[in-house]
Protein backbone atom coordinates (compact mmCIF):
# COMPACT_ATOMS: atom_id res chain seq x y z
CA UNK A 1 0.00 0.00 0.00
CA UNK A 2 1.34 3.46 -0.93
CA UNK A 3 2.00 5.53 2.22
CA UNK A 4 0.35 8.90 2.76
CA UNK A 5 1.39 11.45 1.84
CA UNK A 6 3.30 10.34 -1.26
CA UNK A 7 7.04 10.95 -1.41
CA UNK A 8 9.03 12.35 -4.34
CA UNK A 9 12.61 13.24 -5.08
CA UNK A 10 11.65 16.29 -7.17
CA UNK A 11 8.58 18.53 -6.91
CA UNK A 12 7.66 21.40 -9.25
CA UNK A 13 4.62 23.62 -8.65
CA UNK A 14 3.01 26.17 -10.96
CA UNK A 15 -0.25 28.02 -10.48
CA UNK A 16 -2.81 30.32 -12.08
CA UNK A 17 -2.56 29.38 -15.74
CA UNK A 18 -6.09 30.65 -16.46
CA UNK A 19 -6.40 28.80 -19.76
CA UNK A 20 -9.71 29.92 -21.25
CA UNK A 21 -11.59 32.64 -23.06
CA UNK A 22 -11.95 33.61 -26.72
CA UNK A 23 -9.06 34.71 -28.91
CA UNK A 24 -8.11 38.32 -28.27
CA UNK A 25 -9.19 38.11 -24.63
CA UNK A 26 -6.99 35.23 -23.45
CA UNK A 27 -4.82 36.37 -20.55
CA UNK A 28 -2.61 33.26 -20.72
CA UNK A 29 -0.08 33.72 -23.54
CA UNK A 30 2.85 31.47 -22.62
CA UNK A 31 1.66 28.13 -23.98
CA UNK A 32 4.87 27.21 -25.77
CA UNK A 33 7.01 28.23 -22.78
CA UNK A 34 4.92 26.22 -20.33
CA UNK A 35 4.98 23.19 -22.64
CA UNK A 36 8.78 23.39 -22.80
CA UNK A 37 8.93 23.71 -19.01
CA UNK A 38 6.75 20.62 -18.55
CA UNK A 39 8.95 18.68 -20.98
CA UNK A 40 11.99 19.81 -18.97
CA UNK A 41 10.47 18.62 -15.69
CA UNK A 42 9.72 15.25 -17.30
CA UNK A 43 13.42 14.63 -17.93
CA UNK A 44 14.59 15.29 -14.37
CA UNK A 45 15.73 12.37 -12.14
CA UNK A 46 14.95 9.66 -14.71
CA UNK A 47 15.05 6.95 -12.05
CA UNK A 48 13.39 8.99 -9.32
CA UNK A 49 9.82 9.96 -8.51
CA UNK A 50 9.05 13.40 -9.95
CA UNK A 51 5.81 15.33 -9.39
CA UNK A 52 4.31 18.37 -11.08
CA UNK A 53 1.52 20.21 -9.24
CA UNK A 54 -0.90 22.56 -11.00
CA UNK A 55 -1.90 24.58 -7.95
CA UNK A 56 -5.29 25.97 -8.90
CA UNK A 57 -6.97 28.09 -11.59
CA UNK A 58 -5.62 25.73 -14.22
CA UNK A 59 -8.46 26.58 -16.58
CA UNK A 60 -10.69 29.65 -16.37
CA UNK A 61 -14.31 28.69 -16.85
CA UNK A 62 -15.40 32.21 -15.88
CA UNK A 63 -13.76 33.49 -19.07
CA UNK A 64 -15.69 31.10 -21.31
CA UNK A 65 -18.31 32.98 -23.31
CA UNK A 66 -20.50 29.92 -23.95
CA UNK A 67 -20.85 29.15 -20.24
CA UNK A 68 -23.89 31.22 -19.34
CA UNK A 69 -24.17 30.28 -15.68
CA UNK A 70 -21.69 30.82 -12.86
CA UNK A 71 -20.75 27.14 -13.19
CA UNK A 72 -21.45 24.36 -15.68
CA UNK A 73 -24.66 22.81 -14.33
CA UNK A 74 -24.62 19.62 -16.40
CA UNK A 75 -21.99 17.10 -17.43
CA UNK A 76 -22.12 17.73 -21.17
CA UNK A 77 -21.57 21.46 -20.72
CA UNK A 78 -18.70 20.92 -18.29
CA UNK A 79 -16.89 18.44 -20.53
CA UNK A 80 -17.41 20.45 -23.72
CA UNK A 81 -16.02 23.51 -21.95
CA UNK A 82 -12.81 21.74 -20.87
CA UNK A 83 -12.52 20.03 -24.26
CA UNK A 84 -12.77 23.37 -26.06
CA UNK A 85 -10.01 24.82 -23.89
CA UNK A 86 -7.75 21.79 -24.39
CA UNK A 87 -8.16 22.01 -28.19
CA UNK A 88 -7.68 25.78 -28.42
CA UNK A 89 -4.41 26.44 -30.34
CA UNK A 90 -3.23 28.74 -27.55
CA UNK A 91 -3.56 26.03 -24.91
CA UNK A 92 -3.18 22.73 -26.80
CA UNK A 93 0.66 22.69 -26.46
CA UNK A 94 0.25 22.63 -22.67
CA UNK A 95 -2.19 19.72 -22.72
CA UNK A 96 0.01 17.80 -25.16
CA UNK A 97 3.02 18.34 -22.89
CA UNK A 98 1.04 17.15 -19.85
CA UNK A 99 0.11 14.02 -21.79
CA UNK A 100 3.77 13.36 -22.60
CA UNK A 101 4.65 13.97 -18.97
CA UNK A 102 2.26 11.48 -17.36
CA UNK A 103 3.12 8.77 -19.89
CA UNK A 104 6.72 8.70 -18.72
CA UNK A 105 7.40 6.25 -15.86
CA UNK A 106 7.57 7.72 -12.36
CA UNK A 107 6.11 11.09 -13.45
CA UNK A 108 3.17 12.22 -11.28
CA UNK A 109 0.66 15.03 -11.93
CA UNK A 110 -1.48 16.62 -9.22
CA UNK A 111 -4.28 19.05 -10.07
CA UNK A 112 -5.45 21.34 -7.25
CA UNK A 113 -8.71 23.25 -7.51
CA UNK A 114 -8.84 27.05 -7.48
CA UNK A 115 -11.75 29.47 -7.72
CA UNK A 116 -11.86 29.83 -11.53
CA UNK A 117 -11.83 26.10 -12.35
CA UNK A 118 -14.31 24.50 -9.98
CA UNK A 119 -15.69 22.26 -12.74
CA UNK A 120 -12.48 20.22 -12.35
CA UNK A 121 -14.05 18.79 -9.19
CA UNK A 122 -16.81 17.10 -11.19
CA UNK A 123 -16.12 13.35 -11.65
CA UNK A 124 -17.13 13.49 -15.31
CA UNK A 125 -14.49 16.19 -15.95
CA UNK A 126 -11.85 14.30 -13.97
CA UNK A 127 -12.51 11.25 -16.11
CA UNK A 128 -12.24 13.27 -19.33
CA UNK A 129 -8.89 14.72 -18.27
CA UNK A 130 -7.51 11.31 -17.31
CA UNK A 131 -8.47 9.95 -20.73
CA UNK A 132 -7.19 13.05 -22.56
CA UNK A 133 -3.78 12.84 -20.90
CA UNK A 134 -3.35 9.11 -20.29
CA UNK A 135 -5.45 7.65 -23.11
CA UNK A 136 -5.30 3.84 -22.71
CA UNK A 137 -2.20 3.88 -20.50
CA UNK A 138 -3.67 2.81 -17.15
CA UNK A 139 -0.37 3.42 -15.35
CA UNK A 140 -0.24 6.96 -16.66
CA UNK A 141 -3.84 7.59 -15.67
CA UNK A 142 -3.18 6.26 -12.18
CA UNK A 143 -0.41 8.82 -11.69
CA UNK A 144 -2.87 11.73 -12.02
CA UNK A 145 -4.21 12.98 -8.67
CA UNK A 146 -7.13 15.38 -8.35
CA UNK A 147 -7.05 17.51 -5.18
CA UNK A 148 -10.32 19.20 -6.03
CA UNK A 149 -12.44 18.95 -2.89
CA UNK A 150 -10.90 21.71 -0.81
CA UNK A 151 -8.22 19.71 1.00
CA UNK A 152 -5.21 20.86 -0.99
CA UNK A 153 -2.38 18.47 -1.86
CA UNK A 154 0.05 17.03 0.70
CA UNK A 155 3.27 15.21 -0.11
CA UNK A 156 6.86 14.73 1.00
CA UNK A 157 10.05 15.66 -0.75
CA UNK A 158 12.74 13.67 0.97
CA UNK A 159 11.85 14.06 4.64
CA UNK A 160 10.23 17.48 4.24
CA UNK A 161 6.46 17.67 4.47
CA UNK A 162 4.86 19.91 1.83
CA UNK A 163 1.36 21.37 1.59
CA UNK A 164 0.11 22.82 -1.71
CA UNK A 165 -3.11 24.82 -1.75
CA UNK A 166 -4.45 27.47 -4.10
CA UNK A 167 -5.03 30.07 -1.38
CA UNK A 168 -8.57 31.19 -2.19
CA UNK A 169 -9.87 29.30 0.84
CA UNK A 170 -8.59 32.16 3.03
CA UNK A 171 -9.94 34.84 0.68
CA UNK A 172 -13.34 36.06 1.82
CA UNK A 173 -14.19 37.17 -1.73
CA UNK A 174 -13.28 33.92 -3.46
CA UNK A 175 -13.92 30.99 -1.14
CA UNK A 176 -15.66 27.95 -2.69
CA UNK A 177 -18.64 26.16 -1.14
CA UNK A 178 -17.40 22.57 -1.52
CA UNK A 179 -20.58 21.16 -0.02
CA UNK A 180 -22.62 22.82 -2.76
CA UNK A 181 -20.06 21.70 -5.34
CA UNK A 182 -20.44 18.14 -4.06
CA UNK A 183 -24.20 18.39 -4.49
CA UNK A 184 -23.67 19.47 -8.10
CA UNK A 185 -21.39 16.47 -8.68
CA UNK A 186 -24.03 14.24 -7.10
CA UNK A 187 -26.71 15.61 -9.43
CA UNK A 188 -24.58 15.04 -12.52
CA UNK A 189 -23.62 11.52 -11.42
CA UNK A 190 -27.31 10.83 -10.88
CA UNK A 191 -28.11 11.96 -14.41
CA UNK A 192 -29.61 15.31 -13.44
CA UNK A 193 -28.61 18.87 -14.17
CA UNK A 194 -27.79 21.12 -11.25
CA UNK A 195 -30.47 23.44 -9.91
CA UNK A 196 -29.61 26.96 -11.06
CA UNK A 197 -31.59 28.53 -8.23
CA UNK A 198 -29.51 26.71 -5.62
CA UNK A 199 -26.12 27.76 -6.92
CA UNK A 200 -24.93 30.80 -4.96
CA UNK A 201 -21.53 31.94 -6.24
CA UNK A 202 -19.03 33.79 -4.08
CA UNK A 203 -18.53 37.54 -4.32
CA UNK A 204 -15.46 37.26 -6.56
CA UNK A 205 -17.31 35.06 -9.05
CA UNK A 206 -20.20 37.51 -9.19
CA UNK A 207 -17.74 40.34 -9.75
CA UNK A 208 -16.21 38.47 -12.71
CA UNK A 209 -19.36 37.19 -14.39
CA UNK A 210 -21.71 40.08 -13.70
CA UNK A 211 -19.30 43.00 -14.04
CA UNK A 212 -15.76 42.26 -15.26
CA UNK A 213 -16.83 40.15 -18.22
CA UNK A 214 -19.00 43.05 -19.40
CA UNK A 215 -16.51 45.83 -18.70
CA UNK A 216 -13.60 43.96 -20.34
CA UNK A 217 -15.36 43.99 -23.71
CA UNK A 218 -14.64 47.71 -23.79
CA UNK A 219 -11.62 47.81 -21.46
CA UNK A 220 -9.78 44.46 -21.82
CA UNK A 221 -7.09 45.44 -19.32
CA UNK A 222 -9.49 44.93 -16.38
CA UNK A 223 -9.18 41.16 -16.86
CA UNK A 224 -5.58 41.46 -15.67
CA UNK A 225 -6.68 42.84 -12.29
CA UNK A 226 -6.59 39.60 -10.36
CA UNK A 227 -7.46 38.12 -7.95
CA UNK A 228 -10.95 39.56 -7.73
CA UNK A 229 -11.11 41.58 -4.51
CA UNK A 230 -12.56 44.76 -3.10
CA UNK A 231 -9.73 46.77 -4.63
CA UNK A 232 -10.80 45.65 -8.10
CA UNK A 233 -14.34 46.75 -7.29
CA UNK A 234 -13.09 50.29 -6.77
CA UNK A 235 -11.33 50.27 -10.14
CA UNK A 236 -14.42 48.95 -11.89
CA UNK A 237 -16.54 51.59 -10.25
CA UNK A 238 -14.27 54.29 -11.66
CA UNK A 239 -14.35 52.80 -15.15
CA UNK A 240 -17.98 51.84 -15.59
CA UNK A 241 -20.29 52.55 -12.66
CA UNK A 242 -23.41 51.92 -14.78
CA UNK A 243 -22.37 48.31 -15.39
CA UNK A 244 -21.52 47.91 -11.71
CA UNK A 245 -25.10 48.94 -10.88
CA UNK A 246 -26.46 46.03 -12.94
CA UNK A 247 -25.76 43.57 -10.14
CA UNK A 248 -28.85 41.94 -8.66
CA UNK A 249 -30.52 44.68 -6.61
CA UNK A 250 -33.09 42.24 -5.19
CA UNK A 251 -30.44 40.32 -3.29
CA UNK A 252 -29.37 43.27 -1.10
CA UNK A 253 -26.04 44.13 -2.68
CA UNK A 254 -24.91 40.54 -3.13
CA UNK A 255 -21.26 41.25 -3.75
CA UNK A 256 -20.76 42.84 -0.35
CA UNK A 257 -23.16 40.51 1.44
CA UNK A 258 -21.36 37.46 0.02
CA UNK A 259 -18.06 39.07 0.92
CA UNK A 260 -19.18 39.34 4.53
CA UNK A 261 -20.41 35.75 4.65
CA UNK A 262 -17.16 34.71 2.99
CA UNK A 263 -15.24 36.49 5.73
CA UNK A 264 -17.16 34.57 8.37
CA UNK A 265 -16.51 31.29 6.58
CA UNK A 266 -12.81 31.84 5.92
CA UNK A 267 -12.46 32.93 9.53
CA UNK A 268 -13.96 29.64 10.66
CA UNK A 269 -12.12 27.47 8.15
CA UNK A 270 -9.58 25.34 10.01
CA UNK A 271 -10.29 27.44 13.10
CA UNK A 272 -12.60 27.63 16.09
CA UNK A 273 -13.96 31.16 16.03
CA UNK A 274 -17.55 30.10 16.55
CA UNK A 275 -20.75 29.92 14.49
CA UNK A 276 -21.27 31.71 11.21
CA UNK A 277 -23.27 34.91 11.21
CA UNK A 278 -25.56 34.83 8.18
CA UNK A 279 -27.41 38.12 8.68
CA UNK A 280 -25.19 41.15 8.11
CA UNK A 281 -26.27 44.30 10.00
CA UNK A 282 -27.23 47.03 7.56
CA UNK A 283 -25.10 49.65 9.36
CA UNK A 284 -22.07 47.35 9.09
CA UNK A 285 -22.86 46.75 5.41
CA UNK A 286 -22.96 50.47 4.68
CA UNK A 287 -19.65 51.09 6.46
CA UNK A 288 -17.99 48.21 4.62
CA UNK A 289 -19.26 49.52 1.28
CA UNK A 290 -17.68 52.90 1.89
CA UNK A 291 -14.44 51.41 3.17
CA UNK A 292 -14.10 49.26 0.05
CA UNK A 293 -14.75 52.14 -2.34
CA UNK A 294 -12.61 54.85 -0.82
CA UNK A 295 -8.97 53.84 -0.97
CA UNK A 296 -6.28 56.19 0.40
CA UNK A 297 -5.79 58.17 -2.81
CA UNK A 298 -9.49 58.54 -3.49
CA UNK A 299 -9.94 59.74 0.07
CA UNK A 300 -7.27 62.36 -0.56
CA UNK A 301 -9.09 63.47 -3.72
CA UNK A 302 -12.30 63.82 -1.71
CA UNK A 303 -10.58 65.89 0.97
CA UNK A 304 -9.22 68.18 -1.73
CA UNK A 305 -12.44 68.41 -3.76
CA UNK A 306 -13.75 71.29 -1.63
CA UNK A 307 -17.41 70.57 -2.14
CA UNK A 308 -18.40 71.36 -5.71
CA UNK A 309 -21.78 70.49 -7.13
CA UNK A 310 -23.34 67.08 -7.47
CA UNK A 311 -25.79 65.91 -10.08
CA UNK A 312 -28.30 64.16 -7.86
CA UNK A 313 -28.93 62.85 -4.37
CA UNK A 314 -27.03 59.63 -5.06
CA UNK A 315 -23.81 61.53 -5.78
CA UNK A 316 -24.52 63.79 -2.83
CA UNK A 317 -24.76 60.81 -0.48
CA UNK A 318 -21.63 59.23 -1.90
CA UNK A 319 -19.60 62.42 -1.59
CA UNK A 320 -20.73 63.01 1.98
CA UNK A 321 -19.96 59.41 2.92
CA UNK A 322 -16.53 59.66 1.34
CA UNK A 323 -15.77 62.75 3.40
CA UNK A 324 -16.73 60.94 6.57
CA UNK A 325 -14.48 58.01 5.67
CA UNK A 326 -11.65 60.40 4.81
CA UNK A 327 -12.06 61.87 8.30
CA UNK A 328 -11.90 58.41 9.88
CA UNK A 329 -15.60 58.35 10.75
CA UNK A 330 -18.41 55.91 10.00
CA UNK A 331 -20.17 56.33 6.67
CA UNK A 332 -23.39 55.01 8.18
CA UNK A 333 -23.58 58.04 10.45
CA UNK A 334 -25.24 59.66 7.42
CA UNK A 335 -28.38 57.56 7.58
CA UNK A 336 -31.19 56.91 10.00
CA UNK A 337 -30.92 53.45 11.50
CA UNK A 338 -33.80 51.80 9.71
CA UNK A 339 -33.65 48.77 7.47
CA UNK A 340 -34.98 50.56 4.40
CA UNK A 341 -32.78 53.64 4.62
CA UNK A 342 -29.61 51.75 5.53
CA UNK A 343 -30.09 49.25 2.71
CA UNK A 344 -30.59 52.04 0.20
CA UNK A 345 -27.65 53.92 1.69
CA UNK A 346 -25.37 50.90 1.35
CA UNK A 347 -26.39 50.42 -2.25
CA UNK A 348 -25.88 54.08 -3.07
CA UNK A 349 -22.43 53.97 -1.51
CA UNK A 350 -21.50 50.88 -3.48
CA UNK A 351 -23.13 51.43 -6.86
CA UNK A 352 -23.77 55.14 -7.15
CA UNK A 353 -21.85 57.12 -9.73
CA UNK A 354 -18.56 58.36 -8.32
CA UNK A 355 -19.25 61.88 -9.57
CA UNK A 356 -16.94 63.55 -7.04
CA UNK A 357 -13.76 63.56 -9.12
CA UNK A 358 -13.07 63.26 -12.82
CA UNK A 359 -13.53 59.72 -14.14
CA UNK A 360 -9.92 59.33 -15.31
CA UNK A 361 -8.64 60.79 -12.04
CA UNK A 362 -10.86 58.40 -10.08
CA UNK A 363 -9.46 55.50 -12.09
CA UNK A 364 -5.90 56.68 -11.60
CA UNK A 365 -6.42 56.87 -7.85
CA UNK A 366 -8.01 53.43 -7.69
CA UNK A 367 -5.25 51.85 -9.78
CA UNK A 368 -2.65 53.56 -7.63
CA UNK A 369 -4.24 52.07 -4.52
CA UNK A 370 -4.34 48.65 -6.18
CA UNK A 371 -1.06 48.43 -8.08
CA UNK A 372 1.44 51.13 -7.17
CA UNK A 373 3.04 49.33 -4.25
CA UNK A 374 6.81 49.24 -4.43
CA UNK A 375 6.76 45.74 -2.96
CA UNK A 376 4.11 44.34 -5.33
CA UNK A 377 6.67 42.44 -7.41
CA UNK A 378 9.22 41.95 -4.62
CA UNK A 379 9.30 38.20 -4.04
CA UNK A 380 10.77 38.64 -0.56
CA UNK A 381 8.21 41.13 0.77
CA UNK A 382 5.38 40.06 3.06
CA UNK A 383 3.84 43.53 3.01
CA UNK A 384 0.16 43.65 2.05
CA UNK A 385 -0.02 39.88 1.53
CA UNK A 386 -3.09 38.64 3.43
CA UNK A 387 -2.83 35.17 1.87
CA UNK A 388 0.59 34.68 3.43
CA UNK A 389 -0.60 35.87 6.81
CA UNK A 390 -3.79 33.79 6.77
CA UNK A 391 -2.13 30.59 5.56
CA UNK A 392 0.70 30.95 8.04
CA UNK A 393 -1.83 31.00 10.87
CA UNK A 394 -3.55 27.82 9.67
CA UNK A 395 -0.71 25.42 8.92
CA UNK A 396 0.65 23.16 11.65
CA UNK A 397 4.32 23.21 12.59
CA UNK A 398 4.92 19.72 11.19
CA UNK A 399 4.49 21.15 7.66
CA UNK A 400 7.89 22.31 6.41
CA UNK A 401 6.92 24.02 3.15
CA UNK A 402 3.67 25.69 2.10
CA UNK A 403 3.04 26.51 -1.57
CA UNK A 404 0.14 28.68 -2.74
CA UNK A 405 -0.97 30.74 -5.76
CA UNK A 406 -4.12 32.86 -6.20
CA UNK A 407 -2.61 36.34 -5.70
CA UNK A 408 -0.49 36.10 -8.89
CA UNK A 409 2.42 37.58 -6.94
CA UNK A 410 5.42 35.25 -6.59
CA UNK A 411 6.83 35.04 -3.07
CA UNK A 412 9.61 33.22 -1.19
CA UNK A 413 9.24 33.89 2.54
CA UNK A 414 10.02 32.31 5.89
CA UNK A 415 7.15 30.92 7.95
CA UNK A 416 8.98 30.60 11.23
CA UNK A 417 12.16 28.83 12.18
CA UNK A 418 13.40 27.00 9.11
CA UNK A 419 9.94 26.51 7.57
CA UNK A 420 9.22 28.11 4.21
CA UNK A 421 6.37 29.71 2.27
CA UNK A 422 6.21 30.04 -1.51
CA UNK A 423 3.68 31.60 -3.83
CA UNK A 424 4.06 30.32 -7.40
CA UNK A 425 2.90 33.55 -9.00
CA UNK A 426 1.15 33.11 -12.33
CA UNK A 427 1.65 32.41 -16.05
CA UNK A 428 -0.75 35.07 -17.33
CA UNK A 429 -0.01 38.61 -18.43
CA UNK A 430 0.74 40.87 -15.46
CA UNK A 431 -0.18 44.54 -15.41
CA UNK A 432 2.61 46.67 -13.93
CA UNK A 433 2.03 50.38 -13.47
CA UNK A 434 5.05 52.40 -12.38
CA UNK A 435 5.03 55.33 -9.98
CA UNK A 436 5.96 57.58 -12.92
CA UNK A 437 3.03 56.37 -15.02
CA UNK A 438 0.55 57.16 -12.25
CA UNK A 439 1.44 60.84 -12.02
CA UNK A 440 -1.83 62.71 -12.78
CA UNK A 441 -0.71 64.48 -15.95
CA UNK A 442 1.19 61.47 -17.28
CA UNK A 443 -1.64 59.01 -16.65
CA UNK A 444 -4.34 61.11 -18.29
CA UNK A 445 -2.41 61.96 -21.46
CA UNK A 446 0.06 59.12 -21.85
CA UNK A 447 -1.30 56.01 -20.14
CA UNK A 448 -5.08 56.05 -20.15
CA UNK A 449 -5.33 56.37 -23.98
CA UNK A 450 -3.11 53.28 -24.31
CA UNK A 451 -5.29 51.24 -21.94
CA UNK A 452 -8.28 51.69 -24.26
CA UNK A 453 -7.52 48.90 -26.70
CA UNK A 454 -9.79 46.42 -28.50
CA UNK A 455 -8.04 43.31 -27.09
CA UNK A 456 -5.60 42.14 -24.45
CA UNK A 457 -3.12 41.32 -27.23
CA UNK A 458 -2.81 45.03 -28.05
CA UNK A 459 -1.52 45.65 -24.53
CA UNK A 460 1.56 43.52 -25.29
CA UNK A 461 2.92 46.43 -27.35
CA UNK A 462 2.20 49.23 -24.85
CA UNK A 463 5.05 51.03 -23.08
CA UNK A 464 4.74 53.39 -20.12
CA UNK A 465 7.19 55.76 -18.37
CA UNK A 466 9.51 54.05 -15.90
CA UNK A 467 12.31 55.25 -13.61
CA UNK A 468 14.08 58.21 -15.16
CA UNK A 469 11.23 58.39 -17.71
CA UNK A 470 12.75 55.40 -19.51
CA UNK A 471 9.98 53.48 -21.33
CA UNK A 472 9.13 50.08 -19.85
CA UNK A 473 6.52 47.52 -20.95
CA UNK A 474 3.09 47.86 -19.40
CA UNK A 475 2.86 44.08 -19.16
CA UNK A 476 5.38 42.29 -16.99
CA UNK A 477 6.64 38.95 -18.32
CA UNK A 478 7.19 36.97 -15.13
CA UNK A 479 6.36 33.27 -15.14
CA UNK A 480 7.37 31.39 -12.02
CA UNK A 481 7.59 27.93 -10.52
CA UNK A 482 8.44 26.54 -7.11
CA UNK A 483 11.00 23.72 -7.08
CA UNK A 484 11.90 21.34 -4.23
CA UNK A 485 14.69 18.79 -4.61
CA UNK A 486 15.77 15.98 -2.29
CA UNK A 487 19.55 16.29 -1.92
CA UNK A 488 20.04 13.51 0.63
CA UNK A 489 20.74 15.30 3.91
CA UNK A 490 18.67 18.32 2.91
CA UNK A 491 15.82 19.48 0.70
CA UNK A 492 16.70 22.47 -1.46
CA UNK A 493 13.82 24.84 -2.21
CA UNK A 494 13.80 27.50 -4.92
CA UNK A 495 11.51 30.08 -6.47
CA UNK A 496 12.31 29.91 -10.16
CA UNK A 497 11.87 32.49 -12.92
CA UNK A 498 11.05 30.70 -16.19
CA UNK A 499 11.96 32.58 -19.37
CA UNK A 500 12.60 32.01 -23.07
CA UNK A 501 10.89 30.00 -25.82
CA UNK A 502 8.21 32.54 -26.73
CA UNK A 503 10.86 34.97 -27.98
CA UNK A 504 12.84 32.29 -29.81
CA UNK A 505 15.45 31.78 -27.10
CA UNK A 506 15.98 28.49 -25.22
CA UNK A 507 14.08 27.70 -22.03
CA UNK A 508 15.92 29.16 -19.05
CA UNK A 509 15.33 28.55 -15.34
CA UNK A 510 16.96 31.00 -12.92
CA UNK A 511 16.46 32.11 -9.32
CA UNK A 512 13.76 34.78 -9.02
CA UNK A 513 15.24 38.25 -8.45
CA UNK A 514 16.20 38.78 -4.82
CA UNK A 515 15.81 35.13 -3.82
CA UNK A 516 18.28 32.34 -3.21
CA UNK A 517 18.00 28.58 -2.59
CA UNK A 518 16.72 27.68 0.87
CA UNK A 519 17.35 24.42 2.71
CA UNK A 520 15.20 22.18 4.87
CA UNK A 521 17.25 19.78 7.00
CA UNK A 522 15.71 16.89 8.90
Amino acid sequence: MTPFPPQYQELYVVSDLHMGGPSGFQIFNRGRRLAAFIDHVATQRPEGQVALVLDGDVVDSLAETNLLDYVALDGDTAVSMVERIANDPAFAPVWDALARFVRRPRRHLAIVIGNHDIELALPIVEDWIRRRLGEDDTDARSRITFATHGGGFACRVGNARVFCTHGNEVDEWNWVDYNLLGQLANAINAGRAGDRSRWKPNAGTRLVKDVMNIVKRRYPFVDLLKPETAAVAGVLMAIDAETFKKLDLLDLVPVLRDKFVGGRITGNLLGDEGPLVEVVPHRELADEAAAQLFGPRLRQAIRESGGGTTRDSEDELLLAAGRLVAEGKRASDLVVVTETVETLGAWALLAGRIGLVDKVEALRGSLADWLANDSTYDATSAADDPTYEAVRARVARNVDVVVTGHTHLARALPLDGDRLYFNCGTWIRLLRLTTQSLAPDVFESGVWPKLITPSVVELDRVSIPGPGDTPVPLLYDRTNATHLSDEGTKVVCRLLRVTGVEDGTPLLLTEEDGTRPQEIRR
